[in-house]
């Protein structure tokens, strides 16, 4: 299985502020008004940046998910963004890999060991001729400092934030093109949960993550805690795309 490509370049869009009182909250919660400003600055950012749904080379379908699996990490970056600490993580990554550094970096707060397992993912699942008729990256095997250090460069690059995703969208639909799904609001809670839980677990223990409340804004110690599907089931409900 492997995802069909826009026929055209998709812009992002918000319903009008009569048309969002519509929309049915997720799980009956208004996570617009939870995360406040947040969630605002979230909205804004990808209205400033109408290129997104573009670069990301899927059908208006599957860029509606895609969008909607990122957007909890996009109000979360929003909220804490890149500090000091982080800097210095990527250092360590460098030098000694993924088990002594393995921290959340940019907008959609991707982690090297998640980056990795995508990369490898990619070039196991599909071949080189559909990765070039998909405009996919080719990614060099092998865990050397070079690797790494080229693999933060993209990490601090957005655009390749961007690929990255598009790239989770096609390793999803290889490793999970036999699970049945009820309907795309059920599809989007199982791909939102594996961006967040760690998309390698199986089908099973992924429908177990669905309903845990583990996302949160702070750096710390949460005070509380809500559900990222559930997040990103509001998102979607909310958003279109011209």
């Amino acid at each position: 299985m492997f995802l069909a490509l826009g026929s055209s370049a998709p812009s992002f869009a918000l319903p009008s502020d009569a048309a969002r009182q519509t929309v049915p909250p997720a799980a009956c919660r208004d996570y617009a008004a939870v995360f406040g400003e947040k969630y605002r600055d979230a909205e804004a950012f990808l209205l400033q940046n109408p290129w997104i749904p573009g670069a990301l080379r899927l059908s208006p379908a599957e860029t509606r998910i895609a969008l909607a699996v990122v957007f909890p990490e996009i109000i979360r970056f929003s909220a804490i963004e890149d500090d000091i600490q982080v800097r210095a993580l990527k250092v360590l990554y460098v030098q000694y890999g993924a088990a002594y550094a393995n921290f959340s970096v940019g907008r959609f707060q991707m982690k090297p060991s998640f980056v990795e397992s995508l990369e490898l993912d990619c070039s196991k699942l599909t071949s080189a001729a559909e990765r070039s008729a998909a405009g996919l990256p080719d990614f060099a095997a092998g865990d050397t400092r070079e690797l790494r250090r080229d693999r933060i460069l993209r990490l601090d690059d957005f655009r390749w934030e961007v690929t990255y995703l598009r790239v989770f969208m096609v390793v999803m639909a290889k490793r999970y093109g036999g699970v049945t799904f009820r309907d795309a609001e059920d599809r989007l809670r199982f791909y939102a949960t594996a961006y967040n839980a760690g998309y390698a677990a199986g089908a099973n223990r992924l429908r177990q993550e669905i309903g845990e409340r583990r996302f949160h804004t702070e750096l710390f110690l949460p005070a509380k805690t809500y559900n990222y599907a559930d997040v990103a089931l509001y998102f979607y409900r909310r958003f279109r795309l011209r």
